[in-house]
């Protein structure tokens, strides 16, 4: 599993923590869209770093 950690949002100033994630779903469909979310929610943290990153430079 990742562990993504906190990070620091510069525009509210405050340490930004993840959400919690469920225990894994046991049916196999379930257990599908768990590993899409997952992965989504993967991806919109690495934009939200990259945001992050971009306006703590300027």
């Amino acid at each position: 599993m990742v562990n993504l950690g906190k990070w620091y949002d510069p525009i509210s100033e405050r340490w930004i923590a993840p959400r919690e994630l469920h225990p894994v779903p046991t049916s196999r469909h379930a257990s599908e869209n768990h590993v899409l979310e997952l992965q989504r929610s993967v991806e919109i943290q690495r934009i939200w770093r990259t945001v992050v990153d971009c306006c703590a430079r300027n």
